[in-house]
């Protein structure tokens, strides 16, 4: 979902609830999927911050940016952090905080831009080098933000989970 439509959705709901709906020629059915929407925005922040609060509350190793990364450097690696015009080569699995793999590099070194990637996952990099291992909890405005991804495999404001190993610099 794209900005405007979300405010829009978010405006619909509104109303919706406010029991204006007539008023402004709203039909039941999109004053339904609006609402709907609406919880579904709701419902992933909601869960994505609870997880958050539980896992830095479990793991004092965990630390946070300002931004809202949660995030702990398992090795340290060695060499200079990459920089956003770097191309890596990382090991990779994404989860959701259920634990569901919806991503993996399966266990094989794949290459792409630090600037490429969503905010989260590039703040992490940055922080990385080469043969750095972390953990991260990247919060749903850092990963797909609100439209989540066009396929519904990662739903809008969706918090998600990753183990990164970088193995180095493309050249």
């Amino acid at each position: 979902m794209n900005k405007a439509i979300i405010v829009a959705t978010v405006a619909l709901a509104a109303v919706a609830t406010s029991g204006c709906k007539h008023k402004y020629n709203i039909s039941d059915q999109d004053a339904t999927a609006a609402q709907e929407q609406y919880q579904e925005l709701s419902t992933a922040q909601s869960e994505g911050k609870a997880f958050i609060a539980r896992q830095l509350k479990a793991d004092t190793a965990l630390k946070q940016t300002t931004s809202g990364l949660v995030y702990k450097i398992t090795a340290p690696g060695s060499g200079e952090q990459f920089k956003e015009d770097d191309k890596v080569k990382v090991i990779y699995t994404g989860k959701h905080v259920d634990g569901q793999v919806f991503d993996s590099s399966n266990g094989q070194a794949v290459s792409f831009p630090v600037a490429a990637v969503v905010p989260g996952f590039k703040q992490m990099l940055l922080m990385m080098r080469p043969g750095a291992k972390a953990y991260c909890i990247i919060p749903g405005d850092l990963a797909y933000g609100q439209q989540g991804t066009p396929d519904g495999s990662i739903a809008p404001n969706e918090t998600l989970v990753f183990e990164i190993e970088a193995v180095g610099l493309d050249k």
